[in-house]
């Protein structure tokens, strides 16, 4: 099956620091556990197997490092 999935933008100020939990483009669940993680998006989507479920960890900020010239 060649299905692409698509990953929503993520608020960062929602959920830095966090893990997600993506199914089919749209985050169904976040913890800051993957075990939490991965059982509120069981819970969420029953049906979906595991192996559908994309987990992220969502860093707490956005930092660029760079030269000023």
């Amino acid at each position: 099956m060649n299905r692409t999935s698509t990953i929503p933008i993520i608020d960062i100020k929602k959920y830095g620091g966090k893990q997600i939990a993506i199914i089919n483009g749209k985050i169904v669940a976040s913890g800051k556990t993957l075990t939490e993680v991965i059982s509120k998006a069981q819970k969420a989507k029953p049906t979906i197997p595991i192996h559908e479920i994309h987990i992220f960890s969502v860093p707490k900020s956005l930092s660029f490092f760079g030269c000023i010239t």
